[in-house]
């Protein structure tokens, strides 16, 4: 039995038969698309090798059940391993435990998704804020599951993972074809679990505060916690990107044009909370004398102030 391997395009699997004199070999087997069985094929005459071969045309998570007879009589009954494709892109994404999965729409998403025990109507979304290692070229991770363990609500971590780096869930460029993809995401997991959007509470810090902020604000979110964001993020990241990994990865993020670049990212937020007729609660935590306050999010709370919104606002220093 070989490995379930995706190539040229083509889900494949192969296997030998050791053939005994006397016996009758026939095989069959089930094709599945994200857990669902989308093709049936029944019992036909094995040969001594035999490959299986399928043209998937929807993106999604592909494995393979295959059964094989002697006589009538079923000697093997096993399902392969999963293999995520997109084939918008015409490529395999790999995932990085079994708990994570793929949303294929314009782009990938990787998230990972925690139902609630008992039936609730309340979703936490978390941002991914930036790690150390990704200064130095290193991969998007995830943030707070062991924070949000007891929290008693459905729980979606989301990777900001765009094209092998970051992109504070929106795109590169302000193009923003991965922040569509994201809230497609949202939208789904809402829709299938019943949960409002007043009921969705977006939270994060540094980069996942940003995040929690913008998507809270601009798709009408019930509540945002939110850590040390950062509000002008292309000067957040000017300053911070000293290694020549993240001076390309912020070159990336601006795209072709650098100075129209960085005004959208710099007036990211602010363009929102001036836009906004209503906004959610708002819970800040920032620690005391970090930069985050003075450089970032006072400036913020000010437009708010100026707003005279009448919003619910608390204010922590950690």
């Amino acid at each position: 039995m070989s490995a379930f391997l995706y190539e040229e395009n083509w889900l494949k699997w192969s296997f030998e038969i050791r053939k005994e004199k006397k016996k009758n070999y026939d095989f069959a087997y089930y094709v599945y698309q994200d857990e669902r069985i989308i093709e049936r094929i029944w019992y036909k005459e094995a040969s001594k090798c035999e490959e299986i071969l399928i043209k998937p045309i929807y993106s999604g998570a592909y494995k393979i059940r295959l059964f094989i007879r002697e006589n009538k009589k079923i000697i093997f009954n096993e399902i392969s391993s999963t293999l995520w494709i997109d084939t918008l892109h015409e490529k395999q994404i790999m995932t990085t435990f079994p708990s994570e999965k793929i949303f294929f729409s314009d782009n990938p998403v990787k998230y990972v998704f925690q139902e609630a025990k008992k039936d609730v109507r309340y979703l936490v979304l978390s941002f991914s804020g930036l790690y150390a290692t990704e200064f130095q070229g290193g991969p998007p991770v995830y943030n707070h599951m062991r924070t949000l363990n007891s929290v008693k609500a459905h729980k979606l971590f989301i990777l900001d993972s765009y094209q092998n780096q970051f992109c504070y869930y929106v795109g590169f460029g302000g193009e923003m074809d991965f922040e569509r993809s994201v809230i497609a995401l949202i939208t789904k997991i809402a829709n299938e679990y019943k949960v409002p959007p007043e009921n969705i509470i977006a939270t994060g810090s540094s980069k996942g505060g940003a995040a929690a902020l913008y998507y809270s604000f601009k798709y009408q979110f019930g509540k945002a916690v939110i850590g040390a964001p950062q509000i002008y993020i292309a000067k957040y990241l000017e300053q911070r990107a000293s290694s020549d990994s993240m001076r390309l990865r912020y070159q990336n993020l601006l795209g072709d044009h650098s100075l129209k670049g960085k005004a959208f990212w710099n007036g990211l937020i602010l363009n929102q909370a001036y836009q906004a007729r209503t906004f959610p609660e708002l819970h800040f935590h920032v620690g005391k004398g970090d930069f985050h306050y003075t450089d970032h999010l006072k400036i913020l709370l000010q437009v708010l102030d100026e707003k005279k919104s009448g919003l619910y606002i608390r204010f922590g220093r950690l």
